[in-house]
């Protein structure tokens, strides 16, 4: 016997509803399943008025950060943009090792130069490795001085379970961090440099012609969002930290250990939705010390002292007293940075000079540039830049030192003239 069913036709709009809602229940579901399943995953959300941890699974296990790492070197790059020690306008020379950076990346030139207001844009969007080299080397003399300076940083926000080996987050095996640590240093960092912070907003990045998109996806879909940070290698998995505020609300959260992006960024949404409810209201935060604080376990609350400024420490030395026309730092290194090259020469004899810039930073590109390509013509001759003023106007003069006499300065001229067609004069410091 066979048995006719009648069934009334669901009108379209309604099946796609249906439809939509199942994905959605199934997408939550599997999230849920493969966050507990995977050994990766690692998660943490806390209230950004009070710094109650609201949710935390895995929080202080060791992960590897990817791409977080550049929430750091924004940081530092900041302090020196608050400080003064920058401008957005600074020009950040390219090194050949910041252009050897694996993607992703710009793909900016050795011995070219990109303003800070572009390595912000980069960073924030693109996320480009390259951009996060140039910030270390300019600023250290190497990536390995500025992880280090990166390191001290952390200890210095109470991020004790972090260790940076890099400005960019490529995989190093050294390189760990922890989901409390991460949401440490995104509260810092949103609540430290608000004008700089807005960074974190950008959904388009505009350079040379090209347009980047930013990687996070709740920027474009999950109201609220105000950044932070996407990050990704084989080793971490997808990893995301977020600041999201709704009227008086604000979470700080933080993903690590995805499968995808797609379902790291559906966890998030899930985190975010379960404990905005439980978010305290209120127009006033509390104190920077006691929001920080209330995010550590209670047995380790008593071993860390927060404040809410802290003193960077970085290579660059002391800064002139008032008055002062040379700043006078150590010249044995021959890596490259901001923090280099600068003071009077310690050599008798004659010096060549081979530019004076407005921009230190271009006058530091010439040193490194000349040096590197034409060692074998300077010898090791000592470079530094003496600064001086002209009407108001602060210029570098970019020299090296230490020739016995005019005329092999002069000569020496005339090979960089030749070869590298400089601008090159014989001067008596």
């Amino acid at each position: 016997m066979w048995c006719r069913l009648r069934v009334n036709r669901v009108p379209e709009f309604v099946a796609k509803k249906l439809i939509s809602a199942i994905i959605a229940i199934s997408v939550v579901s599997a999230c849920s399943v493969t966050a507990s399943a995977n050994s990766k995953y690692a998660a943490i959300v806390v209230d950004g008025n009070t710094g109650r941890v609201l949710h935390a699974s895995n929080a202080d296990a060791p992960r590897y950060p990817a791409s977080l790492t550049k929430i750091m070197t924004l940081y530092i790059l900041f302090d020196y943009l608050k400080k003064g020690r920058l401008s957005d306008k600074t020009k950040f020379y390219v090194t050949p090792h910041a252009a050897a950076q694996a993607p992703s990346k710009l793909g900016l030139k050795a011995g070219s130069y990109i303003m800070v207001k572009d390595i912000i844009g980069a960073l924030v969007t693109k996320s480009a490795n390259d951009a996060a080299a140039a910030v270390a080397e300019n600023i250290a003399g190497s990536e390995a001085k500025f992880a280090r300076l990166m390191t001290r940083k952390a200890r210095a926000l109470g991020m004790n379970n972090t260790v940076y080996k890099n400005a960019s987050g490529l995989p190093n095996r050294l390189q760990r961090t922890t989901a409390r640590d991460m949401a440490k240093l995104s509260m810092r960092i949103m609540n430290d440099f608000p004008r700089y912070a807005k960074a974190f907003k950008t959904r388009r990045f505009r350079y040379r012609g090209r347009s980047y998109r930013n990687h996070n996806g709740l920027l474009f879909s999950y109201r609220g969002t105000e950044g932070i940070k996407t990050g990704y290698t084989r080793a971490s998995g997808f990893n995301l930290t977020s600041s999201v505020k709704r009227g008086n609300r604000h979470l700080i959260a933080v993903v690590m250990g995805g499968r995808s992006a797609r379902s790291r960024n559906a966890e998030m949404r899930r985190l975010l939705n379960r404990y905005f409810p439980k978010a305290v209201a209120m127009t006033r935060k509390k104190p920077l010390a006691v929001r920080m604080a209330s995010m550590d376990p209670a047995a380790a609350r008593s071993r860390i002292r927060y404040t809410s400024a802290v003193t960077t420490s970085t290579s660059w030395k002391k800064r002139q007293p008032e008055g002062a026309s040379i700043i006078k730092t150590s010249l044995a290194s021959r890596s490259f940075g901001i923090g280099q090259f600068t003071g009077s020469s310690t050599r008798k004899g004659y010096d060549i000079q081979i530019g004076a810039y407005e921009d230190r930073n271009i006058a530091v590109g010439k040193l490194t540039k000349t040096r590197a390509e034409a060692s074998d013509i300077l010898n090791g001759h000592q470079p530094y830049i003496m600064r001086f003023s002209k009407n108001g106007v602060n210029y570098h003069r970019a020299r090296f030192a230490g020739f016995s006499s005019r005329s092999g300065a002069a000569n020496t001229c005339e090979q960089l003239k030749r070869k590298m067609k400089l601008s090159c004069i014989v001067m008596i410091p």
